[in-house]
């Protein structure tokens, strides 16, 4: 028996993100292990995510922004239950579908990816870390966990045009929390700066730490301890205080499922058939040049194709380095890479279609579907 988050036994579930089902359809498909998340009980453990680091213009530094409020929608709904035969208990039927609750672990994840200067590796690390002190090789815990990242994610914060990318959907929570909550400043401003902070936070949360004048008590031993680690210390603090420092948003329901337009699915539908029927006809008379070119692209795609390749083994180069900046950095010359590219493709193939070379349009939606894939 199978209960999603947002479901009851009788009702259709909600719309779920694609990421979800795909975990989804694997627990349909259990296979002989140990534990069903990981040999041994462990759980499933992913790799951290590689994502860039907020960054500033050269001679300035980031610093938290002192007027940012740190929230999370935590994740006491993200959890799939899964009925466990083995641990049926004849006394208390429903006892294998009591959880226990990772949210603790998922509100200090959203904490961490909203204090400026921590990494996306540290934030999934501590998270982790979490989750498997509290579940203890409970499936139900385990899978609660799995399923927080992709759950937790603001509906409307989703591109519904765009292909689901599960590289992007990795980084976009970091990536705006890090842009929300950083600022940059002159190098020379920087301790100010961090000064200004400590003292906002101190007067919000803990004013004892202040002397009479509003200054920060011990700031000397305050530096001795956290210098070059500003960003742990900002951490450590909103943790400790974040029943008072982090604001728990509710999560806003997802939108209905709305059709596509008839008339723009009418036209996509026309254009797929023109396709057809052209090549068709035009296949055999444009088959000899049409698959040389295929196998050689124009220029453009050489190009690309090129540079693509030289990204992704300096890309792959950085993982090994664990220079993870730099890593980040390839990613986006890559995306940004590809996008150029799919437009490019988009145009070719939109007056391939006017001129009524079908075998062409056929030959670059071929393209545009395998760049779609990468």
């Amino acid at each position: 028996m199978l209960l999603l988050p947002g479901a009851s036994a009788v009702g259709m579930p909600r719309r779920w993100p694609i990421g979800a089902l795909s975990i989804f359809v694997a627990l349909l498909h259990p296979t002989p292990t140990r534990s069903q998340f990981g040999g041994g009980g462990g759980g499933y453990n992913p790799p951290a995510p590689i994502c860039p680091a907020f960054k500033c213009p050269s001679g300035e530094k980031a610093v938290g922004k002192v007027d940012h409020k740190i929230w999370s929608y935590g994740c006491k709904d993200s959890g799939m239950n899964v009925f466990n035969a083995g641990s049926f208990d004849p006394n208390n039927p429903m006892g294998g579908m009591q959880q226990k609750s990772v949210d603790k672990c998922c509100v200090e994840r959203d904490l961490c990816k909203q204090t400026c200067g921590m990494t996306s590796k540290m934030c999934h690390d501590n998270f982790q870390k979490c989750s498997t002190k509290i579940c203890k090789g409970d499936q139900n815990c385990q899978l609660q966990a799995m399923m927080s990242e992709m759950m937790s994610e603001p509906y409307d914060d989703v591109d519904k045009d765009k292909k689901y990318d599960p590289e992007a959907t990795k980084c976009r929570v970091f990536n705006k929390g890090q842009a929300d909550s950083c600022m940059c400043v002159p190098k020379d401003d920087f301790k100010g700066s961090v000064e200004s902070k400590l003292k906002s936070f101190y007067s919000k949360f803990n004013s004892e730490k202040l002397d009479s004048s509003g200054a920060i008590k011990d700031v000397d031993e305050v530096w001795k301890k956290w210098k070059g680690k500003e960003a742990d210390m900002f951490l450590a603090l909103a943790t400790k205080y974040k029943a008072k420092a982090v604001e728990i948003r509710q999560k806003p329901k997802p939108p209905p499922y709305e059709p596509p337009p008839k008339g723009k699915a009418k036209a996509k539908a026309k254009e797929e058939a023109a396709e057809e029927d052209g090549s068709s006809e035009a296949e055999e008379a444009s088959f000899a040049g049409a698959e040389a070119k295929d196998q050689g692209g124009d220029s453009e795609e050489k190009a690309f194709e090129k540079r693509r390749a030289e990204l992704e083994k300096k890309k792959k180069q950085a993982k090994q380095d664990e220079d993870y900046d730099k890593a980040g950095d390839c990613k986006e010359e890559l995306d940004a890479l590809t996008k150029s590219e799919v437009e490019r493709l988009k145009k070719l193939k939109s007056t391939a279609v006017e001129e009524e070379k079908y075998v062409e349009a056929k030959r670059i939606k071929q393209r545009l579907n395998a760049l779609g894939e990468l």
